[in-house]
Parts: structure tokens; sequence; C-alpha cells
């Protein structure tokens, strides 16, 4: 992925809104693997840190999981958050509810000019608009995050993904990193 100059966001993000792209499109599907953070820096000819920080907010944003000894796959639920709906529980607070639909037919329009744009100009006029949107709304997002953290209507993995003994709460998610080796102790050898 070449670097543009003119693009000012940073690099893992634009590694995320790939991705994000590729599930939108249908080049990613659910349950898809992802890349190693190692080949994603050699794909988007970024540092590994940049990779691995971009596979940490996909994580975080419920867009990806994670499996331990497996890898990282697209969330089966990555594609309707993509589409604006918000986890498996619908929101039961009437006043979070109308601010969340505002702002999801915002982001709409805003897609649809940027889609019936016909000069680069004009895209990446809507694509500024559709940043401010998004940052405009910060708030709300944590509102939305912070509900589903309080209802416990977070989605998990599907349970086929995860390991048997791996636990299966979304606090508890399996992650990529390795175990760490216990140590042992050698037994002494006995004194005469």
């Amino acid at each position: 992925m070449p670097h543009d100059p003119d693009d000012k966001r940073a690099l893992f993000q634009r590694v995320v809104d790939d991705i994000l792209d590729q599930i939108r499109d249908g080049r990613l599907n659910p349950n898809d693997p992802l890349p190693s953070a190692r080949k994603m820096a050699d794909l988007y000819g970024v540092a590994s840190m940049t990779a691995q920080r971009a596979l940490r907010e996909l994580q975080n944003r419920r867009i990806t999981y994670s499996v331990a000894g497996k890898g990282t796959f697209v969330h089966p639920d990555a594609f309707d958050l993509l589409r604006g709906a918000v986890m498996q529980e619908p929101i039961a607070d009437p006043e979070l509810r109308t601010r969340v639909a505002a702002y999801l037919a915002d982001q709409q329009a805003i897609t649809r000019r940027f889609h019936a744009a016909r000069t680069a100009d004009d895209r990446n006029a809507a694509l500024n608009d559709l940043v401010q949107h998004a940052d405009a709304h910060g708030q709300l997002i944590d509102d939305v995050i912070k509900y589903h953290a309080d209802h416990g209507s977070y989605a998990k993995p599907p349970a086929h993904m995860l390991r048997d003994d791996a636990p299966e709460t979304a606090e508890d998610e399996p992650t990529t990193e390795p175990p760490t080796a216990k140590r042992t102790r050698r037994p002494r050898k006995p004194t005469t």
C-alpha cells in the first residue's frame, strides 16, 4: 500500500481502514483469517509495531477476534457492525437510540456523497467530512460502548473457534500472545 503524503491519518489507522474496506466490500468474510502482524507489516510497508497496533484496534472495536495459537479472524458480526447495526441487542435507552440513528443517517449521507463523487477533490472532501463526523461524535461512540458494557451485550467469538480450555467471556477472550513457560525446579540430589 503506497503511502500518500497528503494522507493525514496515522499509519496504523490506514491499515485499519483498509481492512475495514475489505470487510465492507466482501474481500474479507466472517471468520476469515487476517495475516500475522509480521506479514501485515510487509504487506502494508509499515513497522511491525504499527501492524500490531492496527490488529489491537480492530480487536478493540470488535471487528476481529483472536484465538490463541491460531491467529486473528474477522468477527462474524463485523459486517453488521460496520453497516451500523449496534451489537446483538437493541438499545433500550430512547435518547441514546435517537442519537445513534441520527449519527448513522448523517454517516450514510456522507458515504453516498463519496460514492457519487465524480472528481478526486469531491471524494477527498467527502472523506474529510466523514473523518470529521466520526471525530465530532467520539462521545456518542463512548456512550454506546459503555451502554453495551453495562448491559453485557457485546458479541463474543463463535464457540467453535475457541479452544476447549479457553474462557468464553468477552473480558477473558484468548489472545495471540504465547503462554509464558513455567519454571520447574530440578529435584535436589540427596546428600550422603
